[in-house]
């Protein structure tokens, strides 16, 4: 047992000898951030869509998970103050069949670059950074419908609006865990598309709710 206990303390001697410098309060600087999240999202009007098209035994709840991926660059603009220029990319597709009996496979994203004015709190290996903003945001959908065998694309695009607070862990004096809740609005508007069959999705807006958590890396310099 003792044997063992000894090989323990060699081996995290190193990690415990840079706890100390970990643990300082670090000023606010440039960093990298980069990540993925995962969301409950609201598109009401996609889907009304659906639900419209697809079978009763097909119909979609009103809240829907959605996967994010996120990167970034954050910097001080004054001792307790920072703007992230952000770029996210958030997708969702549902595959359902119709009452004529087709599969109608639907997919929509949403880039969304933006800036967020945060406050940023630090401590002994930490931040917390709370903020809001938003940017325009553009939209993008395709349908195809396996009676025809044809994918239709739309597109849209519009404002997006967010809040966010972020906690950033010290892993090294430059490497930080990032975890981090949002939630936030995109008000794009109508589908449009270049094909020349009208479509039902036309009328409909890319608009929606959505809240979620993300994870991901902060590389401070």
């Amino acid at each position: 047992m003792r044997k063992v206990l000894s090989v323990a303390l060699l081996f995290f001697s190193p990690l415990l000898s840079q706890t100390d410098k970990l643990f300082v309060v670090r000023e606010n600087g440039i960093a990298i951030v980069g990540g993925m999240g995962i969301n409950l999202v609201n598109a009401p009007e996609i889907v009304d869509y659906i639900n419209v098209t697809a079978l009763s035994s097909q119909r979609v709840d009103d809240f829907a998970t959605a996967v994010d991926f996120f990167g970034g660059i954050e910097f001080p603009i004054g001792e307790a103050w920072g703007l992230k220029i952000e770029h996210t990319y958030l997708f969702k597709s549902y595959s359902f069949l119709t009452a004529t009996g087709a599969t109608n496979e639907l997919f929509y994203s949403v880039q969304a670059p933006s800036i967020i004015l945060q406050k940023v709190y630090s401590g002994e290996g930490y931040f917390v950074k709370m903020g809001g903003g938003g940017g325009y945001h553009f939209g993008s959908a395709s349908e195809k419908i396996s009676t025809f065998g044809v994918t239709s694309d739309y597109t849209t695009s519009g404002i997006g609006m967010k809040i966010d607070i972020v906690g950033q862990t010290a892993f090294d004096r430059n490497f930080y865990g990032y975890i981090g809740g949002h939630m936030g609005w995109e008000l794009l508007g109508k589908f449009s598309t270049t094909n020349s069959a009208p479509s039902a999705l036309e009328a409909k807006r890319m608009k929606y709710f959505y809240a979620g958590l993300r994870f991901g890396i902060t590389y401070y310099w």
